[in-house]
Formats: structure tokens, C-alpha cells, sequence
């Protein structure tokens, strides 16, 4: 077994104050959710990615991570809608078949241009909020969600119509157990974020990666997707 590393990642580029990423849309990027989330996700967690989007992929409706059932039903899902500039968070309804929260206001334009960027969602029992760029956006409410079926599919950057895998530049995508990890990120990772005139070298330790067998192709090329049970 080893360990996600993102210094080890096929084609890895760097870019100026940035650390190691990886350039997407050659290949879909699929894993079996079992293998990334033995026990399903926690009730509350944090979502955090840093990314950026290239010229083809900027006015894209496509799905950041998504993770759906052994039967294709959607599970829960992260969509940034290019057209109409929104962020858009949804899962399986405990009493209805979805419950979401769509993020929608100047402020979340800001990310559909060509610059590093990073994406916090702090998932709670009945909220989801949003963080660019280690900014707090906004905060809704969200109806109960219900367990995600692990016997499916993990994905990352499809398009939402037909699946094609988008063009987009990842350096890194986290999921913590503690909700308030997307609050405490800091952005010294960014090229244009608050100390980018000093930054600083992300690590990803081994106590926040997920093991991955060699034969599992499809995700050799992208070894910054991690869980943390650890409480930061």
C-alpha cells in the first residue's frame, strides 16, 4: 500500500509560489467509494480543494466531486455552474430525493477566472457554508440528508450533461471529519492569497491520506484526494 503524495503525481506541474498540481481532463478520475470512504461520510465534515479552472473549462455546469450509488443515483455532489456563476452543493435527502444549496452572488463570480483558487464547504446538520479563497461567503440552511451507499462510485471533474471529463488544474482536495477545518484553512498556498509573498510549501502528511493499491489506474494520476479523521 501507499500513500497519496502529490510530489509522485504523473505530469505534475509547478507553478510560481504554488505547490505541486496536477493538469485533469484526459482521463475520467473514478474510484470506488468504498475504497475512499469505508464508513461513509461523516454526518459533518469540510470539503476543501484548492484548483484552478483552464480556458475550456471556465463557462463548463460540471461536477467537482460527485459520488453516486452502485445503481448511478447521485449521492451527494459539488456542481460549479460556469454559465451562471454558482457553487452548488447536493445530497440525498433524508425525506425527499434531494436537498441542496446553490451559493450565488458576486463574490462566488470571482472564482470562475483563471486564477488559483481555493473551495471550503463546511457541511453541518443543517447548514452548508461556503469559503473562497479563506473568505467566509455565506451560510444555508439545508434540509436532513440521508447516508450516502458506499457500494458506488467516487468521481472527480466530470461535466454534468455527459459525463466528458473537464480540463481543470487540482492541487489538492481534502475531506475532514470536522466541519470547521473549511473555517481554519489558510491560503498561503495561493499565488494570489493574502502571504503570497512568502509562501509557504504545502505537505500532505500521511495521517491524512488515503491508502491507494498500484493497480487502481484510474486514480494514479491524482494523489491529492485525502480524508482525516483527525481533529485539526
Amino acid at each position: 500500500m501507499e500513500y497519496f503524495n502529490v510530489k509522485d503525481i504523473l505530469g505534475t506541474r509547478v507553478d510560481e509560489g504554488q505547490s505541486s498540481y496536477v493538469r485533469l481532463g484526459t482521463m475520467p478520475i473514478v474510484q470506488q467509494t468504498e475504497d475512499v470512504f469505508a464508513q461513509g461520510l461523516p454526518d459533518e465534515y469540510a470539503f476543501v480543494t484548492t484548483f484552478k479552472f483552464r480556458k475550456t473549462s471556465r463557462r463548463e455546469d460540471w461536477y467537482l466531486w460527485q459520488i453516486f450509488d452502485k445503481y448511478g443515483i447521485p449521492q451527494v455532489s459539488i456542481r460549479l455552474d460556469g454559465e451562471n456563476k454558482a457553487v452548488e452543493y447536493n445530497a440525498v435527502g433524508l425525506t425527499k430525493d434531494a436537498v441542496r444549496a446553490v451559493f450565488k452572488n458576486p463574490e462566488v463570480d470571482n472564482l470562475f477566472d483563471r486564477n488559483w483558487h481555493k473551495i471550503g464547504l463546511s457541511v453541518e446538520a443543517k447548514s452548508v457554508a461556503l469559503y473562497l479563497d479563506c473568505k467566509h461567503i455565506q451560510t444555508l440552511p439545508i434540509e436532513d440528508r440521508e447516508d450516502i451507499d458506499i457500494q458506488g462510485k467516487t468521481v472527480i471533474g466530470k461535466r454534468l450533461y455527459d459525463s466528458v471529463p473537464i480540463d481543470f488544474d487540482l492541487q489538492r482536495m481534502m475531506i475532514y471529519c470536522d466541519s470547521k477545518q473549511a473555517e481554519l484553512e489558510t491560503c498561503c498556498d495561493l499565488p494570489t492569497g493574502p502571504v503570497s509573498r512568502t509562501p509557504c510549501k504545502l505537505t500532505l502528511e500521511k495521517k491524512l491520506m488515503l491508502p491507494v493499491q498500484k493497480h487502481q489506474l484510474a486514480t494514479d494520476n491524482i494523489q491529492c484526494l485525502g480524508i482525516s479523521c483527525h481533529k485539526l
